[in-house]
């Protein structure tokens, strides 16, 4: 259950990026399977460095 939450978080976070499409959004998300453990690093970082991140 914490994955899926996690998971719901980084949509809205993402969503939250100026300028990022829906498509870059979604192309995004379609890499948590493959890189699960740097979604959850990505996800316990402060906004302000999430958003250098992407």
């Amino acid at each position: 259950m914490l994955i899926q939450e996690n998971v719901q978080k980084l949509y809205l976070a993402l969503g939250e990026v100026e300028g990022l499409t829906k498509d870059e959004c979604f192309l995004a998300l379609s890499k948590v399977p493959n890189y699960l453990m740097e979604m959850l690093v990505f996800l316990s970082l402060p906004t302000f460095v999430r958003l250098e991140w992407v």
